[in-house]
Order: structure tokens, then C-alpha cells, then sequence
């Protein structure tokens, strides 16, 4: 088995950097979920409510810039904000008018970009991880053939972006993942600590940013239905750092009994 893609999303709910090579930082991927849209109470964004926000992409250097249909604008940090993510509330920084204007005019709502504190601090619900605006945990994997078997039962294939993972293992069994407890990815050991249940997002076009029908939800239903939801991919959490590369060897180091 091996590494087959690394994805990182600088905005929670934006779209992908897909890379080649990436560090491992304190909470996931550097830069995953870094930023967030949030509306005129602080509380996210997600496509769930917004799907346009797969149309928004980040480019990294002394800022953020943020780019949509509609244009670019730069996100300097500033100023404390009170936020909410799920049940967590804590500060965040304030990115501006300018890229806060850019994001409304796509949206259509009052929204506003912030960026993750130096001292935030969000434990994961399992896996004695922190997580940063991640949903819940520091690392989604996924693995091809169990998209393959999906789109085996699909009227019409998906891909994998559909789902958002951060890293993507080839060479599995269909749903292999469902029994790993830890696996090494290269250099790091992972802990891989429970199902992803899965949104509406999933049903969101990632180069459109349309919402179509029930699918793959739909289809998932039938046969990945479980307490809690359809579960597609693993929640996983990385007991150290290191850089993490396309092609690098994956090893199950301990499975379900």
C-alpha cells in the first residue's frame, strides 16, 4: 500500500491544494483548515448551507490570498473575534473587510474570514488529538478501492474529491480501513479512531459548487449505513510529526480484532 494523493484545505469548506510533499504540524497538515467563513454571529460556514465555497481557493505566501469567481483579495490577521465551530467557542483572528466584502459578494450573505489563534486549543471528541477547524479530527483518509466499489454501485461515477480526505491510500481491499487501529504512513504513525459519517457536502459538484441529488449518499445508504449515518473514510489522528509524501509506504501496524 502506498500514499496515493496529500490534500490540504487552507479554508474550511474551500477547495483543495492537492501536493506532492507536506509537513505534519500540531494540528493535521500545515494550513488544514487554517481559515473559516463565518457568518454575522461567528458560527462556520460550511457548504452544507453555502456550496459556492468549493469555489474558493487560497494561495500561501506572506498572506493569504483568497481568490473566487469574482476576484482576489488578501486576508491579514487582525483583530480577536468571538467564534464557534460546532460545540467548540473560542477567539479567532479577523481577516479583514476587503476579503470579508469578497466572500459576502459570493455568498450572498454577511460573512466574514478568520484565522486560527496562536493559543487555540480544541481537543479531538476521541484520539487524544487537538484539531484546528477541522470538523472533528486532524486527518480524513480514504482509500481507492473503496471508491472504486462505490462507483461500482453508483449510476454514475464520483470522484474522490467528492469526499475531501486529506491523504488518499491505494492498493487496499475495499473498505480495508474499516479494520485498522494504527497504521504508519511513511515516517508517522496514525491512529485511526472512528468513521466518517457522511454531509451533504458530499453531494456538492467540488468544480461547480452546485448541489445535485441524493447521490452518493443515496447509494452509500444501502450498504455503508451505520449508527450515526453512511460512513465513507476514517477519521485518523498522527501521534508524531514529519513530512508526509506521495508514493510513501503504508503499513497496518495493528488491526480491529
Amino acid at each position: 500500500m502506498r500514499i496515493s494523493g496529500l490534500f490540504v484545505y487552507p479554508i474550511k469548506s474551500g477547495a483543495a491544494w492537492a501536493v506532492d510533499a507536506w509537513p505534519l504540524g500540531r494540528f493535521g497538515l500545515e494550513h488544514d483548515r487554517e481559515y473559516m467563513v463565518v457568518d454575522e454571529a461567528g458560527r462556520f460556514l460550511t457548504q452544507r448551507e453555502a456550496p459556492a465555497l468549493a469555489l474558493v481557493t487560497a494561495r500561501l505566501g506572506q498572506e493569504l490570498e483568497v481568490v473566487t469567481p469574482g476576484g482576489s483579495a488578501t486576508a491579514p490577521p487582525g483583530r480577536r473575534v468571538p467564534v464557534q465551530v460546532w460545540a467548540h467557542a473560542g477567539e479567532a483572528l479577523d481577516c479583514g473587510d476587503e476579503v470579508a466584502g469578497l466572500l459576502t459578494d459570493l455568498l450572498q450573505r454577511p460573512c466574514r474570514l478568520v484565522r486560527v489563534a496562536a493559543e487555540h486549543r480544541r481537543p479531538t471528541t476521541l484520539g487524544g488529538g487537538e484539531v484546528g477547524f477541522a470538523d472533528g479530527y486532524p486527518l480524513l483518509l480514504t482509500c481507492v478501492s473503496s471508491l472504486d466499489e462505490l462507483n461500482r454501485r453508483m449510476p454514475a461515477p464520483l470522484p474522490m474529491n467528492r469526499f475531501r480526505p486529506n491523504i488518499v491510500i491505494e492498493g487496499t481491499e475495499a473498505y480495508a480501513e474499516d479494520d485498522w487501529v494504527s497504521v504508519e504512513l511513511g515516517p508517522v504513525t496514525v491512529d485511526v479512531v472512528k468513521p466518517c459519517d457522511r454531509c451533504s457536502i458530499t453531494r456538492v459538484d467540488q468544480a461547480t459548487g452546485v448541489r445535485g441529488d441524493g447521490e452518493p449518499l443515496r447509494t452509500l445508504g444501502t450498504f455503508r449505513k451505520a449508527k450515526g449515518g453512511v460512513m465513507f473514510g476514517q477519521n485518523a489522528v498522527h501521534r508524531d510529526l514529519g513530512m508526509l509524501t506521495v508514493g510513501d509506504a503504508v503499513t497496518v501496524v495493528e488491526r480491529r480484532s
